[in-house]
């Protein structure tokens, strides 16, 4: 496995990153002074310098960079959010808009954007594109607003790629993650704070060739997001994979597809799904047996939620792995987000969450930037944010597709103590 290859890598690199970030934006603003992903690497002095420049610079820094602009804006700023509240997404979406709530909710409270408070509008997409269009529409045409962060799945988004562009309206996901999603409209207005699955459909086939795996099955729900890791994977496992197989996750009934699994007879199966789908799936994969190969999963089945249906945690206790997207190891400005986050909900910051918290932040001082509401100028001042921002995720900026340029995954494992299912951490790739 290659849980820990890199881990020195990643944090003297991030290291490099946020010493350059800091030289260059020295004096410009508190909030991005001293901010590093890998603070054991740096010097005694600059630790000092990182602990009270952040500290300091999240609040102070941030809230003057808040108020030193423009007195054009508009009285009220709208900032739209479509979430899946509903539908496939549902249990996730409920948890993921708390990070964008936190994030208007931190600004409003030292004053919003030069004295403007921040008005969220939240719209639910039922994880369906044609609700995401319509909530969308509503937004821009009702509401007006001129940014939205949003939506979650790779499917609504793509939906809403067209639309967007020709309205000018800036769109950051903090979840969709299918790899073609930011290609294929040029000089477009789509951004996401979270990897593409170019990353973690390598990262989930390096793992099973890691393990050792000679024949495998790929089973994926038949979406973007699903297609979308297949196809990298692919790249990865060539000649192991014996079968690809993709499922109509509403049919909630997969044994056919598990069947097929079974007279194949591999040695480990990548599956990406989502919770619905995937209680059914592992509960009768369970009934069939197939919990004595390996199972590697995308994150579209981490979460709480799994543990709903007993022989679907009771399987993946015994057969799965999988990964997810993570903040860098030892991030400082994780667990400064992670603490706000616990104060404001009363528990620990569910995946995504911090994406989320990243994506409207960004949204926020783009909008402070711009000094302007207006879609073609905070989407010019998103991306230069995008050069100095250290998110709670980690460093951002985005690539010539609105992509982040790199995403560090966590392995993920189940177990059972003391009769209770719960996730674990196994290394982090790369």
């Amino acid at each position: 496995m290659r849980a820990s290859r890199s881990l020195k890598a990643i944090s003297t690199g991030l290291a490099l990153i946020a010493i350059v970030v800091v030289a260059i934006i020295a004096g410009v603003a508190g909030y991005y002074a001293g901010q590093s992903a890998a603070a054991e690497a740096a010097s005694a002095a600059y630790q000092e310098g990182y602990d009270a420049g952040y500290q300091a610079g999240l609040a102070d820094g941030r809230q003057q960079a808040l108020q030193e602009v423009s007195p054009v804006l508009p009285s009220e700023i709208k900032i739209g959010c479509i979430m899946s509240l509903t539908g496939f997404l549902g249990p996730m979406g409920e948890n993921i808009v708390k990070g964008v709530e936190l994030a208007v909710n931190e600004v409003n409270a030292r004053g919003g954007i030069a004295g403007r408070k921040i008005k969220l509008i939240v719209e639910d997409d039922g994880t369906d594109p044609t609700k995401g269009l319509e909530a969308l529409k509503k937004l821009v045409e009702v509401d007006g607003c001129q940014v939205v962060i949003g939506p979650m799945a790779s499917g609504v988004l793509r939906a809403l790629g067209n639309y967007t562009n020709e309205h000018k309206v800036v769109l950051i996901s903090p979840t969709a993650t299918a790899p073609y999603i930011t290609t294929e409209f040029p000089d477009d207005y789509v951004f996401r704070t979270v990897g593409s699955d170019t990353l973690q459909g390598k990262a989930l086939g390096e793992i099973l060739v890691d393990r050792g795996a000679s024949k495998v099955v790929i089973l994926v729900i038949d979406n973007a997001y699903g297609v979308g890791i297949m196809e990298e994977a692919m790249k990865v496992l060539n000649d192991r994979v014996v079968k690809t197989i993709r499922y109509d996750p509403s049919k909630l009934d997969f044994t056919t597809e598990l069947q097929t699994i079974k007279d194949l007879n591999p040695d480990a199966v990548l599956y990406v799904g989502y919770y619905e789908d995937g209680k059914i799936m592992f509960k009768q994969a369970l009934e069939m047996g197939l919990d004595n190969i390996l199972w590697v999963c995308a994150e579209g089945v981490y979460g709480d939620p799994m543990f709903e249906e007993p022989a679907a945690a009771k399987f993946m206790e015994k057969a799965c792995i999988g990964t997810r997207p993570s903040a860098p190891v030892g991030l400082t400005s994780y667990e400064l987000f992670r603490k706000k986050f616990k104060e404001a909900y009363g528990e620990e910051p569910p995946m995504y969450s911090d994406t989320a918290y990243d994506a409207t932040m960004m949204a926020i001082l783009a909008i402070a930037k711009a000094g302007e509401y207006d879609g073609p100028k905070i989407r010019e001042a998103l991306i230069d944010i995008s050069q100095t921002f250290m998110g709670a995720t980690g460093y951002k900026l985005f690539d010539e597709n609105g992509d982040q340029l790199y995403q560090v995954y966590e392995i993920w494992d189940v177990v059972e103590e003391d009769g209770k299912y719960k996730f674990v951490g196994t290394g982090y790739w790369p």
